[in-house]
């Protein structure tokens, strides 16, 4: 029998990257580490039980949550990238994960959505995504607006534009401090916390407006060397949007 076909449900690709959200560049980039054949298609988040994206159809079963599903696919494979990891190992990644998906990640949404000059950018590529008209009403009145609302609820919204870059730009420090001179985060093979590490810092080296984590990136060059090694690894040669037509 031919292999079952994912289908991952997300937003297109934008500035070079997979998907406008990271965590759908995250699972994608999984997908292509473990070589699933997979295609990619829209999807309302509004018509899923968890209100967001992505999630995925796996011959018929319906996941959603980037985490869920990665621990998903990992049992269905037998943890084909971290099987090889100690304790120590994974207990790194976990740390690390955490710190770019529950932290890192809400200075990225600043910096795209509340950021005049980064909103000027993602206002445009959400905008090509809705009617004409409304499409500009709905992204500065409603998803921006729910957009910043969640921002302030989970706290980072509350502070200073230079306290919320500078708390970014530390995180990035910390991962490249740890990265050292290794090809990918724990050493010469890639696993999969290297999936969520290239979604976020992919995710602010190719967004297009400057900003001080832009700035701070290009200060860690061996950080922009792994986000690009990333990027050509997995996406360089074949254009993201699914490997099977």
């Amino acid at each position: 029998m031919p292999p079952t076909v994912i289908t991952l449900y997300q937003p297109p690709p934008a500035w070079g990257l997979p998907s406008l959200s990271p965590f759908c560049t995250k699972v994608e980039t999984y997908l292509r580490m473990v070589d699933l054949p997979y295609r990619t298609r829209g999807g309302d988040p509004r018509k899923h039980p968890k209100g967001k994206l992505p999630w995925i159809d796996d011959d018929g079963r319906t996941i959603s949550d980037s985490s869920d599903i990665l621990d998903h696919l990992n049992a269905r494979l037998g943890d084909p990238l971290d099987g090889a990891l100690d304790h120590s190992q994974r207990a790194l990644a976990h740390l690390a994960r955490r710190t770019v998906e529950e932290h890192l990640y809400w200075c990225l949404v600043y910096a795209r959505w509340v950021d005049p000059g980064g909103f000027s950018f993602t206002r445009e590529a959400f905008e090509k995504l809705l009617p004409p008209v409304i499409g500009k009403l709905l992204v500065h009145q409603v998803i921006r607006k729910k957009i910043v609302g969640a921002l302030h609820g989970q706290g980072l919204g509350r502070h200073a534009r230079a306290d919320i870059y500078r708390r970014g730009c530390e995180d990035l420090t910390a991962i490249a401090v740890l990265l050292g001179e290794q090809p990918y985060f724990l050493g010469p093979n890639p696993t999969s916390i290297d999936a969520s590490l290239y979604a976020l810092t992919g995710g602010i080296w190719l967004h297009p407006a400057d900003n001080p984590m832009k700035q701070h990136m290009a200060a860690l060059p061996n950080l922009v060397a792994y986000s690009e090694r990333m990027h050509n690894r997995y996406f360089g040669e074949r254009p993201p949007g699914g490997t099977v037509p």
